[in-house]
């Protein structure tokens, strides 16, 4: 029997050989989710339609290390590294811009083309104060509301045991089993031609104005974390204006479910993407540039629902969402489709429908496009 890393490289030597979906030029469309808090409490889950222009878009790779020192976070960037790379690919091949940012680890690249690329950015007219710096909040709005989980204890969820063997691993390997990080994941492909490898803040900024980059896509991990805090990540890009959004289902929380709220380790990362959607920046799934259905872990057991609604006499659009956070949550992914702005007879999104286990749908007096009605019929 094949070992799981002969496995994963030959799964990523499959991938490459696939086709991409996006070629030179193409836009790339957008459906943007986020959460707007209601005068008299709750939040409206809003999502809103963009077309972004490639030469204007760059995508951040976050912390995706070749090591860890938390066992199943590893083998959670390593199912996810895939299509991280698949994602790449895409948005590469659209003439988008791509960063690695390997926090810790630029040693490795020093001397090649892409590490040089990010330090020969000349230095940006607009380069913001403290974007060299971690920001723990973006704004004391954020900050009162804190995060909706405990990871005080660094969020490891290993088995003990499991936990003491892989450390032991860590130390015969010569790595340190609290940082064991050295490099980027293999899987993800570095294209040192157009690519770009940094880990500051004042580098990967002077880069994005350089090229005119306006349009920011985080991947990588860790969400309550890295993805997050680091001085390239979503709070210093959406507090200097950068119209940044996070692929949610191409991350992962460090968080232990026997900590509060002590949901599974799969909520509580839903739990941090909500608190993004409401006081950070918005977010999209990567199958709306490759296509297919969003990532899901293995370990994730919970069934997916969709949820769609376009009626104005009985508002479920904030009613049914505060409900299913709160009660279905725990046993189902929550995918939620709404009319589009300025057609109330179109539903973007209702393709999930062919690979959803389940619905809801609260729909009235509208006529759909017909593919948006034959993904329905086959439902």
């Amino acid at each position: 029997m094949k070992s799981p890393t002969a496995f994963l490289v030959a799964f990523v030597s499959l991938l490459a050989a696939l086709p991409q979906r996006g070629t030179a030029a193409d836009p790339i469309d957008v459906r943007l989710q986020n959460r707007i808090a209601l005068d008299g409490g709750g939040w409206l889950v809003q999502q809103r339609e963009e077309s972004w222009d490639p030469a204007q878009t760059a995508v951040i790779v976050c912390d995706m290390w070749d090591a860890h020192h938390c066992l199943n976070a590893v083998r959670r960037g390593t199912e996810i590294a895939p299509r991280v790379d698949a994602l790449l690919r895409d948005l590469r091949g659209r003439g988008a811009m791509v960063v690695h940012s390997p926090s810790s680890c630029m040693a490795p690249y020093e001397d090649t083309p892409a590490r040089k690329r990010a330090q020969a950015a000349p230095k940006a007219a607009n380069l913001p104060e403290g974007i060299g710096s971690w920001l723990h909040w973006i704004d004391e709005r954020e900050e009162k509301a804190g995060y909706p989980i405990d990871h005080s204890d660094g969020g490891e969820d290993d088995d003990p045991a499991e936990h003491a063997a892989w450390a032991k691993k860590l130390e015969a390997m010569g790595r340190n089993p609290g940082s064991p990080w050295k490099a980027q994941m293999a899987a993800i492909g570095i294209d040192q031609e157009r690519d770009a490898i940094s880990d500051s803040g004042e580098e990967i900024w002077n880069l994005l104005e350089q090229r005119g980059a306006k349009n920011i896509l985080l991947v990588g991990v860790h969400t309550n974390m890295c993805v997050l805090g680091r001085p390239f990540g979503l709070r210093q890009m959406a507090k200097n204006g950068k119209n940044v959004a996070l692929v949610r289902d191409l991350t992962d929380t460090m968080y232990n479910p026997e900590r509060p709220p002590q949901v599974s380790h799969f909520h509580g990362t839903d739990l941090v993407i909500e608190h993004i959607e409401k006081y950070v920046c918005p977010t999209l799934t990567s199958d709306q540039i490759l296509g297919g259905r969003p990532m899901k872990f293995r370990g994730d057991a919970r069934k997916d629902l969709v949820l769609i609604m376009a009626e104005q006499e009985y508002h479920t659009d904030k009613s049914v969402p505060a409900f299913a956070e709160a009660e279905l949550r725990p046993h189902f992914r929550l995918h939620y489709v709404f009319a589009a702005d300025g057609d109330p007879n179109r539903l973007p999104g209702m393709e999930a429908l062919r690979w959803a286990d389940a619905a809801f749908i609260s729909v009235r007096r509208r006529t759909p496009p017909e593919d948006q009605l034959a993904a329905l019929r086959e439902f």
